[in-house]
């Protein structure tokens, strides 16, 4: 075969290694991945949300809803803790007997519990303030945009009012 002949096709062969032109890349960092699921879109709820600390401070963690009570379930969620794939990123939380609500009329912006002992310091008070007021809202599940969050706290005999501010 002539070398006329064999140029074009072997043009393709040896230009092919050369692709497009991009080089090698590796992978980017990014920062963490994204946690939970995007804030609720109206209708019941399909999860419910606890807050614990990390080294960046109060995350929010969805956790999987156990009617019919979407504040019963995250206090209780709350109560039990980070569960062991929650620790081992490094979530932690301060933690007590679950709270009761007390007569926490639904969809008002309000929400009045009653905490028996382990929820007197700061920290473990804005896990509790925090986690309730993403539990409250109306029937259909639409959330509410401030909640007030009022805890009567047994074991300090003392009551205080506060809003979420993760």
């Amino acid at each position: 075969m002539s070398r006329r002949r064999a140029l074009p096709l072997l043009l393709p062969l040896l230009l092919a290694p050369a692709g497009c032109g991009l080089g090698d890349t590796a992978p980017v960092p990014a920062g963490s991945p994204a946690a939970g699921p995007p804030a609720r879109a109206f209708g019941p709820a399909a999860a419910v949300h606890v807050y614990f600390y990390s080294a960046r401070g109060l995350e929010r963690v969805s956790r999987a809803y156990r009617g019919p009570d979407p504040l019963g379930t995250a206090l209780r969620d709350l109560a039990e803790g980070p569960d062991a794939a929650e620790r081992a990123r490094g979530l932690v939380g301060h933690t007590g007997p679950p709270p009761v609500p007390a007569g926490a009329p639904e969809g008002t912006g309000t929400v009045r519990l009653r905490a028996f002992g382990g929820w007197e310091s700061r920290g473990a008070l804005r896990q509790l303030v925090c986690t309730a007021a993403d539990a409250a809202g109306t029937a259909d599940g639409t959330p509410l945009p401030r909640v007030r969050v009022t805890v009567e706290r047994l074991a300090r005999g003392d009551t205080v009012t506060r809003t979420c501010a993760p």
